[in-house]
């Protein structure tokens, strides 16, 4: 496990005037019955670990970590090509870890080997593109190009990457900074709206930090108070419990940044609330600083399946999750949005 060395003190408390989103009450995603599965043990395909889903509308691609490659699956979860292979040449892996997508290409940060893998939709390997630093997350913008969240300019979220050469993008705003002696892993995301709005959310802070194309900051929004405050409790719990910011170099919160058709944006984290509802993940709405949990229907599932499953979405009415305690079977499911009681 990694821990996160330093979560700094509370900038709301330093600066008013900026915002945090309001949890709804009224509103939630809930996750249906488990439809299509793949089980860990099919003997068409298994996984040495599953670092990331992305959907795409003929299916989904699944990066695994363990077994540098890419496996592509169809609606139903059924295999239809395995992609690449552990090397260092065109088209191997060392660590997948993200898949992000482009318009009609498929991004593969490869952190193993320091670099982009462009795909296909279809899985065909098109170029590579080398990273600069150590990424933790990629995004694709129209007019910026490559944008990537990571180590490569301290100050500063992102290195935006052309051909003419790598430039630093988006200032982190003073008021979020923390104390950066000695080595931390980089753990920030990012990804772009349909608005074009360049979005990080400062995984130190739990923030979400958005910019302009023009590298303007445009607004600072945190996660919900009372989620926010839990989070980074447990955070800091568990960096003393590994022996303390010293010996930990870091540990993710929020694991996932996806932003939908609508202009709106996914994040996943596992959070469970005093009355012991889990909710796998937020959609955000910048406009009304409205943060929508995505959550188990109540007792449709196995309770283990609503702790310790691991959320990808597909749109906002269909997931894949990723079995719990550990398993690397994956199931599907539907999404509904439903109103809940007061």
């Amino acid at each position: 496990m990694l821990g996160l060395a330093g979560c700094g003190g509370d900038p709301e408390a330093r600066d008013g005037g900026w915002a945090s989103f309001a949890e709804s009450t009224s509103q939630a995603y809930e996750i249906g019955p488990l439809g299509a599965r793949l089980g860990q043990l099919d003997e068409r395909v298994s996984f040495g670990s599953i670092a990331d889903i992305l959907a795409t509308p003929n299916g989904y691609f699944v990066a695994d970590g363990l077994d540098p490659r890419i496996v592509l699956l169809d609606r139903k979860l059924d295999p239809v090509r395995i992609i690449g292979r552990e090397g260092e040449g065109p088209g191997e892996y060392r660590f997948p870890s993200r898949l992000v997508r482009a318009d009609d290409r498929i991004l593969v940060l490869d952190g193993g080997n320091g670099r982009v893998a462009y795909l296909t939709l279809d899985g065909d390997f098109v170029t590579s593109q080398p990273l600069p630093g150590i990424a933790s997350d990629v995004a694709a913008h129209p007019e910026l190009g490559l944008l990537v969240a990571g180590d490569a300019f301290p100050g500063h979220y992102l290195a935006r990457v052309t051909a003419e050469g790598t430039t630093a993008f988006g200032p982190i705003p003073e008021e979020l900074r923390v104390d950066t002696s000695g080595f931390r892993w980089p753990l920030d995301l990012v990804t772009v709206t349909t608005d074009g709005a360049i979005h990080v959310l400062d995984a130190d802070q739990l923030a979400l930090v958005s910019f302009r194309p023009d590298g303007d900051l445009a607004s600072v929004a945190f996660l919900p108070r009372e989620m926010r405050a839990r989070e980074l409790r447990l955070a800091e719990e568990r960096v003393e419990a590994l022996g303390g910011p010293d010996r930990v170099i870091g540990t993710q919160i929020v694991s996932t940044l996806r932003s939908l058709e609508d202009g709106r944006v996914f994040v996943r984290n596992t959070s469970e609330n005093p009355s012991g509802v889990i909710a796998k993940g937020l959609v955000l709405d910048m406009e009304r600083l409205e943060a929508i949990p995505l959550t188990f229907a109540a007792g449709r599932e196995d309770p283990e399946w609503r702790r310790g499953s691991r959320v990808y979405l597909d749109g906002l009415d269909r997931v894949v999750l990723r079995e719990p305690l550990g398993s690397v079977g994956l199931a599907a499911a539907q999404v509904e949005l439903v109103t809940r009681d007061p």
